[in-house]
């Protein structure tokens, strides 16, 4: 959704911070898996 822009310029800025956030956490999780997949 963030790389849309013009979702990005019509949508409420709290509803823009919301989908930051999804996108750090889906980051987080996804460095916390490739970690652990390195271990094996």
């Amino acid at each position: 959704k963030l790389s849309n822009e013009k979702f990005v310029a019509n949508a409420k800025p709290e509803i823009i911070a919301n989908e930051r956030k999804k996108q750090s956490d889906a980051e987080a999780k996804i460095k916390t898996l490739e970690e652990s997949l390195s271990l094996m």
